[in-house]
């Protein structure tokens, strides 16, 4: 099936727009000079003021990945349609994310400000059984009296990418400016034009490979069919439900700093980085300044939970999963460095903490989790749970079989065990068809591959 549309929303629109008239200069300068210097034997790079080939690069570099980036916003039918519900009927979960999104100014003087999306691409789409239904039986492991979650896939079904989009358009298009990369290596480095052609089959190579094995995770909920938890058999298993908590959820405090807090968090992991300023000299001895974040601290945890589709519910034992998907961060907390170094409430272990080198400008705190009430999609192994745990949770011989069962992040040769944070409805929406990500990039490696051959024995 061919879909071809803008990206959207507006943003992506509007930078879809700029990166086809950067495509456009792109064609009319380097193009020319790559054609002139590889075909005509001209010289006409811009090498008098010490980094036009640097300059040269870095442009294809960039464009490449914005053609990458915006590709993957590309719009497609489903993509719409769960928009266009989220916009006309959101769900209790979105109205609050819209009402308390934005970004709030914590102090003017100290330009610290704290960062809420106000959108949620993984959140649910149609209304999920809400906290106080939860306990409507005597147990949790108990089936809701609604029933089977609305975004089950036994209802909604599972929808498959379609097979071209605006992405492939913009892959193959990318295909010109990683072909300008490799022209442009050889004489920057003062290397035989003969060599690009080299380089150019081993940039295709690695994109191709890259490109199949991001898709492949991205498509893989499709590959399994999603069990009801309350007829779950022990073995590998896909589910599909709302994440509920076993007891009560400790409060997840960020980088040991109070101010810095949330709560209702069954997983979560936070990242700490500072944007670095540094001088640099380039090849020609030129003087240069860059930025970029640096990682500082990080961590990570969880709660053990119950995973409930409205048929029952599954404990999963959070800390034996090693691959997590949390999605967008849900706060972000940022300050310059000067309000940093001034607060007195810092103690001594972050007052002595060391940056390397450079100046910092800001400080950056992320967080991400996956909250009480989320939906959440599990890929795992479902195994007997021991009898100790079953007194410690309480389970009688009235709850069903599904109770007596945990979900465990073990690998199989068939299943990756891994949680997502949303369910698999918004999962595979952000998909791309193996068409897209295999078999068009290994078709451009091929080509680029022949081509660059007759070259190089050419040349």
């Amino acid at each position: 099936m061919v879909d071809i549309q803008i990206p959207m929303p507006w943003y992506y629109s509007i930078l879809f727009i700029a990166i086809l008239i950067g495509y456009v200069a792109f064609l009319a300068t380097a193009a020319y000079l790559h054609a002139s210097y590889y075909i005509f034997d001209n010289d006409n790079y811009l090498r008098d003021d010490g980094y036009g080939l640097e300059t040269l690069l870095i442009s294809q570099i960039l464009l490449f990945l914005a053609l990458i980036f915006v590709g993957q916003k590309a719009d497609t039918t489903i993509r719409e349609n769960i928009r266009k519900i989220k916009e006309q009927a959101p769900t209790r979960d979105s109205k609050i994310r819209m009402e308390a999104g934005g970004v709030e100014l914590q102090s003017f003087w100290r330009g610290a400000y704290v960062h809420r999306p106000s959108s949620d691409d993984l959140g649910w789409v149609f209304d999920p059984p809400q906290m106080e239904h939860w306990r409507a039986s005597e147990s949790i492991f108990q089936e809701d009296e609604s029933g089977l979650i609305k975004e089950h896939p036994s209802i909604v079904g599972t929808p498959t990418p379609p097979d071209f989009t605006t992405n492939g358009i913009l892959v193959i298009m990318s295909s010109l400016p990683l072909i300008g990369i490799g022209l442009t290596v050889p004489p920057m480095v003062e290397a035989e034009a003969r060599v690009a052609f080299i380089i150019i089959p081993i940039l295709f190579l690695i994109f191709a490979v890259i490109s199949h094995f991001v898709g492949a995770s991205g498509r893989v909920a499709i590959e399994h069919v999603t069990e009801k938890v309350r007829s779950v058999a022990v073995g590998d298993t896909e589910l599909v439900g709302q994440a509920r908590n076993l007891g009560q959820i400790p409060i997840v405090v960020v980088d040991n700093d109070p101010s810095k807090s949330a709560e209702d968090l069954l997983l979560w992991e936070w990242l700490y980085d500072v944007e670095i300023e540094e001088e640099y000299r380039d090849s020609k001895g030129n003087r240069q300044t860059r930025r970029y974040w640096r990682t500082i601290d990080s961590d990570a945890g969880g709660s053990q939970f119950v995973l409930h589709d409205g048929t029952g519910g599954i404990v999963v034992e959070t800390s034996s999963f090693s691959r997590k998907s949390l999605g967008q961060p849900m706060i972000t907390w940022s300050c310059s460095h000067a309000s940093y170094s001034q607060l007195k409430s810092l103690n001594l272990w972050k007052a002595v903490r060391t940056y390397g080198s450079g100046t910092v400008k800001q400080h950056r705190w992320r967080l991400w989790g996956l909250g009480l009430g989320d939906p959440c999609m599990i890929h795992g192994a479902a195994k007997t749970m021991p009898n100790e745990q079953i007194e410690n949770y309480g389970i009688s011989n009235t709850d069903p079989p599904c109770s007596r069962l945990v979900m465990l992040g073990e690998d199989s040769e068939t299943m990756k065990a891994k949680i997502w944070r949303g369910s698999e409805l918004t999962n595979i929406t952000l998909a791309e068809s193996s068409f897209e990500t295999t078999t068009i990039p290994v078709v451009m490696m091929l080509v680029a591959t022949t081509f660059s051959t007759i070259f190089y024995l050419v040349g």
